[in-house]
């Protein structure tokens, strides 16, 4: 089990298959607790967890995360979803008329879901889990519904969290003069082959298939926009 938070940031890795132990109800309280205590503007926290352990579920999930068959094994599934209905509840039950909830809402939830999910990954890291991360920003309504999830909910990240059965390598990360300047953005020497070094000879698929203009993120953009539309999000 690594020693601290740094050696867990050190040799993390995604793992995608796991054993079938079963996460201890302990374990599983300190990683949602690591989650809840995470940092967010103005401690509103518009953030909702959703801990999925049903195999029926599990199976639902993994087929609407496009067959992603960890999100089916790993013991526990946790997905983070921005969550706004619970501050509507909230405000209504102090007298607050609110306005309509804009993209700069959903905005700033997207950021504490990723610090939260963030917290719960390392975690579950430092109690000796495996974990990675599952996009669910690509299908969100189909998960919502799924989950049950009210208005003004959308779920945004899955995290597959189980003992590991597998020991993946390091992935390369950029170069650090790829990734860091001080005090203002450097235009570095060869930034864009300092970059595509890190994909080795998958660079040019990977970046046409994220990037271009008819390339998974254009197909998420669409999806997302209008699920959060759907939602009541004003986008």
């Amino acid at each position: 089990m690594p020693g601290s938070c740094l050696d867990v940031i050190s040799s993390h890795v995604s793992v995608r298959k796991f054993t079938r132990d079963p996460i201890p109800k302990e374990d599983l309280e300190k990683i949602i607790e690591a989650a809840r205590r995470a940092p967010s503007s103005w401690n509103l926290l518009p953030v909702t967890i959703t801990i999925v352990t049903d195999p029926e579920k599990k199976r639902r999930l993994a087929e609407a995360t496009g067959g992603q068959q960890h999100v089916e094994e790993a013991p526990v599934f946790i997905v983070f979803s921005v969550d706004y209905y619970k501050l509507e509840q909230a405000a209504r039950t102090v007298g607050v008329a609110t306005g309509d909830y804009m993209f700069g809402h959903f905005v700033v939830g997207v950021l504490d879901v990723g610090i939260a999910s963030g917290w719960a990954a390392l975690a579950a890291e430092e109690l000796g889990y495996g974990i990675v991360f599952v996009a669910l920003y690509s299908n969100p309504c189909r998960i919502a519904e799924i989950l049950g999830l009210p208005e003004l909910v959308v779920p945004i990240v899955g995290l597959a969290v189980g003992k590991p059965a597998e020991k993946p390598r390091l992935r390369p990360r950029h170069p650090r003069e790829a990734f860091v300047s001080e005090n203002t953005y450097v235009e570095r020497g060869g930034l864009g082959e300092k970059v595509a070094s890190t994909y080795g000879e998958r660079a040019s698929r990977l970046l046409s298939y994220v990037l271009s203009s008819d390339g998974y993120y254009e197909r998420v953009t669409q999806e997302l926009l209008n699920c959060i539309k759907q939602r009541g999000f004003k986008a």
